[in-house]
């Protein structure tokens, strides 16, 4: 087992220490082999290697002890920078405010809590918990490893202080010795309550948050001198797993952990059982996101936090351990541009440019809130071949609110979510000609709960072709479409694309009821601008330390989701969204480059999108209030966030083609069609009305061939038998 490895260690040490003596003495090989030592030698050996591993003992090392006499003036490690795409630096990722709170200034049960937890027999023993040490080592016998750990907080202390030296995530025998060296030497120096607070102000909590002060201005607005006894035992519940128990990512473990702290402290007698109670019945209370510091937010503001989080997930305390050079994907000037024209179009809306608009206007004087009642605006531009985040506005004001709406804000997307739903009926034979009805329809939900889906504005049209419902953004057709496609379907569609959140199983979701963020929404785009290969959002290509070592390497993640003519035609249809649909306010607003895309709009105007792409980039651009309400009386994606997406596209692109354009895949044709019926006109045939229009097809899905003239009309009763078994009762408008 390993737990009795080191005995082995140290005789093979010592059987290279003798080799190495018999090397510096140039003894010959086979003379030291054959050489029978005597009992004086062996012991004169013995000694010398007991005195060399004292010396290393005392000098903790052969680097010698860190300055523990320095303890009380130690500050968290280097500051980290931020690279933008191009190599320049944009930003700097430092730990949060260090501040020192005396132990006597804080309420006696915030260091009891991490007594309780961490190191019951702290004021009894002398760096080492012996009885634990014990413990654990007859714990790591019976599981086989390592299964319990015996740090003292002293060695923890020690740890995090000297991280190159004492690295944690190394669990090794030499590391282990080595603390405990260090350890004692610091009970040596401190007493026992200055060995607390240096802990308590240097021990590392979370969100770049070192110290008691930082912890609790982090993740409770307030100072560590006004905790609460259920505050003190969320931050006593952090050190073991800042992430894990991170009680705004997981506040159902900190729930659970926090508990088991005051439970250990009353067992402990440190606080009585009603104390306890009433502390485990408190609800979990912490801030959405941390206070504003008092410095002014560096560029890309919303950007640079995502990317703090991100490398928390995967460095842990490791990125405020030592300075780093951070490669991100940040294009500055397309930063800038979405900012500007964000902020732009925001204050226009309040302005009364769009209409009568009732609700608080913006102010940068206004004091900083958990809840801004201002209208809100979120911007994401992504690499279509990558992933790669170009752009990414989070908010309105950095300082006023640092909620990132762009990366965790679930807001319904409306009608944006439609393109799934038709990518879906394409990929399953539908063609872009076919009709569907738009009529009134009810449908009866599980529980008996009757939904009758509108249009917006309220008029019902017969018929409309797949291309139509979708450029125009119907939504009667779409519900219709998706009772034959099926709504899993569409679900496992958009979850391969990369949207992350719940989707519920419900007929509304085709229309946009389920909950995403304006980051999975875009990224979920790219399955149709890279022509069915989806591209997974990153923020950081690579992490360097200061020697220029590759600390973390992060590779564009690229996977095939969709048939690339499935996309086309997609792709194709979204085109006209643009050109002539609901989304050509991106034309007014001056762009003339390729684009496709899709506006939405929810219930009352209280969300509107706009999600678009060209072959190169793909964007969002989202607005609302963070409590949803009516934007305006006719708010809608089209009016308000297509304009801002085709006035941000002008800028980028400065107007110019892309380097490729969308090819058409092999199997898509074109084909005349007789736009009253949807059906493909056999040779030198013409409609009976009108003149023909040429449609888009993937080769052997085509509708059937008509020549109108003589003819009835096609109906569901007269379509090919494959067909008819493809379109359920709700698409041919019966019910």
């Amino acid at each position: 087992m390993k737990i009795f490895r080191w005995p082995v260690a140290v005789y093979g040490a010592f059987k290279r220490w003798l080799g190495y003596l018999g090397t510096r003495l140039r003894w010959p090989a086979t003379r030291l082999a054959q050489h029978k030592p005597t009992a004086r030698q062996v012991l004169a050996a013995l000694l010398a290697f007991v005195i060399f591993l004292g010396i290393l003992w005392q000098r903790c090392g052969v680097l010698g002890c860190p300055a523990v006499e320095q303890l009380s003036a130690y500050q968290p490690g280097g500051e980290s920078v931020l690279l933008d795409r191009d190599g320049r630096q944009f930003a700097i990722l430092s730990p949060v405010e260090h501040a020192v709170v005396p132990l006597k200034e804080l309420p006696k049960y915030v260091p009891q809590a991490f007594v309780a937890v961490e190191d019951k027999r702290f004021y009894e023993h002398s760096g080492i918990d012996y009885r634990r040490v014990f413990g654990s080592l007859l714990a790591n016998v019976k599981a086989g490893s390592v299964a319990q750990g015996f740090s003292t907080i002293t060695m923890q202390l020690a740890r995090n202080v000297w991280p190159e030296r004492l690295p944690g995530a190394q669990r090794t025998l030499k590391r282990k010795i080595l603390e405990i060296r260090v350890a004692l030497e610091i009970e040596r120096k401190f007493t026992k309550d200055e060995i607390l607070e240096l802990y308590l102000n240097n021990i590392y909590f979370g969100g770049g948050a070192y110290g008691i002060e930082a912890a609790a201005r982090n993740y409770f607005g307030h100072s560590a001198r006004q905790l609460s006894l259920d505050e003190a035992a969320v931050l006593a519940a952090l050190p073991k797993s800042p992430r894990a128990y991170d009680p705004r990512r997981n506040p159902e473990q900190s729930a659970t952990r926090r508990n088991l702290v005051l439970d250990m402290m009353a067992a402990q007698g440190r606080i009585d059982a009603d104390e306890a109670q009433a502390a485990r019945a408190a609800r979990l209370s912490v801030r959405r996101e941390p206070p504003p510091g008092p410095k002014k937010p560096s560029f890309a503001p919303y950007f640079v936090e995502a990317v703090r989080r991100e490398l928390e997930d995967r460095l842990g305390e490791d990125l405020y351990t030592a300075p780093l050079r951070i490669h991100t994907t940040l294009n500055r000037r397309a930063q800038e541009i979405a900012e500007q024209e964000l902020s732009r179009q925001l204050r226009a809306i309040e302005n009364g440019e769009y209409g009568r608009f009732r609700g608080r206007r913006y102010s940068s004087t206004l004091e900083p809130g958990d809840d801004p009642k201002y209208l809100q605006g979120a911007v994401v531009l992504l690499q279509v071949q990558t992933g790669d985040i170009l752009a990414l506005v989070g908010g309105r004001d950095f300082l006023q609110s640092r909620f990132d709406r762009a990366t965790r804000a679930l807001r319904q997307p409306g009608s944006a979510f439609k393109s799934f739903m038709f990518a879906v009926a394409l990929r399953e034979g539908y063609a872009p000609s076919q009709h569907i009805a738009d009529t009134p329809l009810r449908m009866e939900l599980p529980g008996g709960e009757v939904w009758e889906p509108r249009n917006f504005g309220g008029e019902f049209e017969g018929d409309v072709s797949l291309r139509e419902a979708l450029v125009r953004s119907k939504n009667v057709p779409t519900v219709r479409l998706a009772a034959a496609v099926g709504i899993p379907d569409v679900i496992r569609l958009a979850r391969r694309a990369g949207i992350r959140s719940p989707i519920p199983d419900l007929p509304s979701v085709a229309i946009g009821t389920g909950n995403v963020t304006p980051v999975d929404l875009t990224a979920a785009y790219t399955v149709f601008a890279g022509m069915g290969e989806a591209s997974t959002p990153r923020g950081v290509t690579r992490v360097e330390d200061a020697d220029g070592n590759v600390v973390w390497d992060n590779d564009a993640e690229v996977r095939r989701v969709l048939d690339p003519a499935v996309a086309y035609l997609v792709t194709n249809l979204l085109t006209d969204a643009v050109n002539k649909g609901t989304g050509s306010g991106v034309r007014r607003a001056g762009y003339s480059g390729p684009a496709a895309g899709k506006t939405g709009t929810t219930s009352g105007g209280a969300d509107a999108w706009f999600v678009g792409y060209t072959p190169d980039v793909v964007g969002s651009v989202w607005m609302g209030f963070d409590n949803p309400k009516p934007i305006l009386r006719d708010a809608t994606g089209g009016r308000l966030a297509a304009p801002v997406w085709g006035r941000i596209m002008r800028r980028v692109t400065r107007n110019r083609a892309p380097s490729h354009a969308w090819i058409a895949p092999k199997q898509i044709h074109h084909a005349a069609v007789d736009p009253s019926t949807g059906l493909v006109l056999a040779q030198g045939c013409r409609p009976e009305h009108g003149g023909p229009v040429r449609e888009l097809f993937i080769a052997g899905r085509e509708p059937a061939s008509v020549c109108p003239r003589g003819t009835p009309e096609p109906s569901c009763s007269t379509m090919s038998r494959s067909r008819k078994t493809r379109i359920s009762s709700l698409f041919c408008g019966t019910e």
